[in-house]
């Protein structure tokens, strides 16, 4: 049976912090159960603000091609637009999808993002992914086992949006210790899973959205095999 428990008590991050003392604090002081095979998802926000990947806006000056887009979208600002280019690394825009009141971007890792994986914190901050969301998965995932003496998986999610449906979604953008693709077999027909989406998609329905405040959660009950080699490339394009 596979059930699902969002870690409470979680303090809302507003500075770059050692997250890993934070999660392992707020487990031992929550009782947290955490056994072999546990899966915990991780918000990418809290992982963004604990390794200060936050940008202040003020300091960004938009290029042509940032206020060309900001005039058809004009809900973005063109100083995040202009974040959410320097995050694709491709100054032209060839690596940014814009539809109607819609705007996505590919990664560097090949990940596609709404917004590039970019969040804006308050009037004047932007909130980038960290670099390495395998490592920060790693990091968290090493230090909690070592302290607890379990062996368990991490996925880090972030919030995204499709361009044909509303609202927002979990994905899968930072894997420590399981693969994100799993294969099955039925009926002699063999399929491919992408099993970390499906896991950050879980995770959502206790996550929420903003102000839930439950930024981590335990999924316990799904069968997979420890790969510490793991990483969110192996499930990309």
């Amino acid at each position: 049976m596979i059930s699902i428990e969002g870690l409470n008590g979680v303090s809302q991050l507003k500075k770059q912090c050692d997250l890993g003392k934070v999660l392992l604090d707020t487990i031992n002081n929550q009782k947290f159960d955490l056994k072999n095979g546990d899966i915990l998802c991780i918000s990418s926000k809290m992982c963004s603000i604990a390794y200060g990947n936050i940008i202040d806006l003020n300091n960004i000056t938009p290029s042509k091609l940032a206020k060309e887009i900001h005039e058809k979208i004009p809900r973005k600002s063109p100083e995040l637009i202009q974040v959410i280019l320097d995050q694709t690394e491709d100054a032209t825009g060839n690596r940014i999808m814009i539809a109607d009141n819609y705007i996505g971007g590919w990664l560097p890792t090949g990940l596609f993002l709404t917004s590039a994986g970019v969040d804006r914190q308050e009037v004047d901050k932007a909130i980038v992914l960290p670099e390495n969301c395998d490592l920060v998965a790693r990091e968290i995932g090493e230090r909690l086992g070592k302290a607890l003496k379990v062996k368990i998986a991490i996925v880090i999610t972030d919030s995204d949006g499709r361009v044909d449906k509303k609202g927002a979604n979990q994905v899968a953008v930072g894997l420590y210790g399981i693969d994100g693709l799993r294969k099955t077999q039925h009926d002699g027909k063999k399929y491919i899973e992408t099993l970390c989406d499906m896991l950050a998609s879980t995770a959502g329905l206790v996550m929420g959205q903003r102000g839930v405040n439950i930024p981590v959660v335990r999924i316990r009950g799904v069968e997979y095999g420890f790969h510490e080699s793991a990483t969110i490339e192996d499930a990309i394009n």
